[in-house]
């Protein structure tokens, strides 16, 4: 674990942001992407959408659902900003980092014990969400992503890692 840290911070403290070389101004994505959520250890899937208002500010809104599991799920929509670093001469490669808002909707469900109904109640919070990821640009218009980025949120913290893939236009 030490030597993955100290390989990474050398990649960054490397890394040479390329203004225009893959992401330029004006440019959005669309995608589906899938994941892990730590909370009640369950799969997500989601969408996302993502602006480039400059080579270095790209604003990403995006829902999520966290399939149930443990009794838990939830639906969780996401403003973050992303502040890509090109980590290749061909503008392919990017790290960036997250750093956003969230509204969660989490439900949870008791078995009431007199009768076979099954109770929901729905917990609505706001949080907080940071982490980072990884996005490779296969083709001019095609875009692989890899993130992950913890939610803050009162009584709901949870990590979130996905997968996704993206149109870019």
């Amino acid at each position: 674990m030490k030597k993955f840290l100290i390989s990474l911070a050398a990649l960054l403290a490397f890394a040479v942001p390329v203004s225009g070389a893959g992401i330029e101004r004006g440019q959005k994505t669309f995608g589906i992407r899938a994941g892990y959520a730590t909370i009640n250890h369950a799969p997500m899937a989601g969408i996302e959408f993502s602006y480039a208002f400059s080579p270095h500010f790209v604003l990403s809104p995006n829902v999520d659902y966290v399939f149930r599991n443990e009794r838990l799920d939830a639906l969780l929509f996401n403003i973050d900003y992303n502040g890509p670093w090109c980590l290749s001469h061909d503008g392919r490669l990017y790290f960036y980092h997250i750093l956003g808002l969230n509204y969660a909707s989490w439900s949870t469900r008791e078995p009431e014990v007199e009768s076979s109904d099954d109770v929901t109640t729905r917990f609505n919070r706001i949080g907080l969400d940071f982490g980072a990821g990884f996005s490779f640009y296969v083709t001019p218009t095609l875009r692989l992503s890899l993130q992950g980025k913890f939610n803050w949120i009162k009584n709901y913290n949870t990590g979130l890692f996905n997968l996704g893939i993206s149109y870019v236009f």
